[in-house]
């Protein structure tokens, strides 16, 4: 009777930690799931604080964006670094469909000094998206121009990012371009 009675114990404490492993379980899913709901308030928190920095500052309209990207799109069709240097962020990252990366200072020099030259340039299907003082700007970018002389068309996507300074003048802040589907 005594061994009868030990194995009963034994069963009964393996149901009884069961239990207890599946209570962690739910404690541990519940804690999870809160975790990702405080992560969603955070982030609008963060949205919110990003706009009232920006408080007192005059943000950038869809027009002065527009602007922006035409006037910089005529002068990468006649460049000068002195234009160029008006345009661009000192902080500017520019990036090519060939996953070449360049400084403001390399992007400028490559530009008025390189082998390329661009004789003509289009932003089609462009959108804008604002968000305090920094625009989001996408667009095919479909150009005409030579390379070392030789002819080249051109037709890649492109992503840009403007930032409006305290001086109230919109620069370009980031760009990547990608290749598009064939």
């Amino acid at each position: 009777m005594v061994i009868g009675l030990q194995e009963l114990m034994k069963v009964k404490d393996q149901k009884e930690d069961h239990k207890i492993k599946s209570s962690w379980i739910i404690v541990f899913f519940a804690l999870f799931i809160l975790m990702g709901c405080k992560q969603n308030t955070d982030h609008t928190k963060s949205e919110t604080s990003t706009s009232t920095t920006m408080e007192g500052q005059d943000l950038p309209t869809i027009d002065e964006v527009q602007k922006a990207v035409t006037a910089f799109n005529k002068v990468m069709v006649n460049p000068t670094a002195e234009l160029m240097e008006t345009l661009c962020s000192e902080e500017l990252t520019y990036g090519h469909s060939s996953g070449l990366i360049q400084n403001k200072d390399a992007f400028i020099d490559d530009l008025v000094n390189g082998p390329f030259d661009f004789l003509s340039l289009e932003a089609a299907d462009q959108t804008i998206h604002i968000s305090g003082n920094t625009a989001i700007v996408r667009h095919i970018f479909l150009a005409k121009g030579t390379n070392a002389g030789e002819p080249v068309d051109v037709r890649i996507g492109n992503m840009q990012v403007y930032q409006k300074g305290k001086d109230g003048k919109l620069r370009l802040l980031a760009r990547q371009a990608y290749k598009l589907p064939s």
